[in-house]
């Protein structure tokens, strides 16, 4: 994503355009994720912010529909940038806990017959736990 898009997308959201907005945006739009809020922080230019103002912006982005955040089973949240009309569903290793990015979506005629059935913003999660080919061959 451009910086121009990534300030628009900000703008849009009603954000100030900051250095450190844009340095978080460009990070998630770029590297998919979804990373830590210390994943993340570690990816950034040195400097660019302090850890107060990533959770922040984090907590801004996510109001304001520019991120997703996840939990996989663990006491924090991932985040990852939500791209309009794109679904997928991850794979988290149980040993390493590396996260690897499905894109195909497996339950879309689950959410026809829901809808069928009369409701509304139908949406689902699914994450996959398993060991990783790496662990397995370290075992």
């Amino acid at each position: 994503m451009k910086e121009s898009d990534i300030k628009i997308l900000i703008k849009e959201a009603g954000l100030s355009f900051t250095k450190p907005r844009a340095a978080i945006l460009k990070l998630l739009t770029r590297d998919h994720g979804p990373y830590s809020a210390d994943e993340i922080f570690e990816r950034l230019p040195e400097g660019i912010c302090d850890r107060a103002t990533l959770f922040r912006t984090l907590k801004q982005f996510k109001e304001n529909g520019i991120l997703n955040s996840i939990r996989f089973d663990e006491d924090f949240a991932r985040y990852e940038f939500n791209h309009p009309g794109h679904h997928h569903h991850h794979i988290i290793c149980k040993v390493c806990k590396k996260v690897i990015v499905l894109d195909h979506c497996f339950v879309k005629e689950i959410d026809e017959k829901i809808e069928l059935m009369g409701y509304k913003d139908v949406e689902h999660k699914l994450e996959f736990f398993a060991t990783c080919p790496d662990c397995q061959h370290k075992k």
